[in-house]
């Protein structure tokens, strides 16, 4: 089952190469759960045509380093722009618990 995120429309075509495809897999998994801001968007929208990109490139036969790094690159601010949530110490939260109780 592909999720098409919200404003994605556009980008979720039939004819995705391998990078692109594991490129909008990696999204759709990193996003779950996270609300995305405008510039969190953009920085998807960028990586899928970054992808694009290196799928050209590599069916070319051609470096697909710098494109690749760029693509890494884009995946950093990411997680930049949007973190996971930190976790709690069990421990912690039991005593957090025992503290409300």
């Amino acid at each position: 089952m592909q999720m098409t995120l919200p404003g994605f429309d556009d980008y979720y075509t039939p004819n995705e190469g391998l990078q692109e495809k594991a490129t909008k897999e990696l999204i759709d998994s990193y996003v779950q759960g996270r609300p995305l801001n405008p510039s969190a968007v953009y920085i998807c929208k960028t990586m899928i045509n970054i992808a694009r990109n290196f799928d050209a490139l590599n069916a070319k036969g051609r470096d697909t380093s710098r494109v690749m790094a760029q693509l890494l690159s884009w995946y950093q601010e990411l997680e930049n722009k949007s973190p996971a949530a930190k976790e709690l110490d069990p421990a912690l939260t039991a005593l957090l618990a025992e503290a409300k109780a």
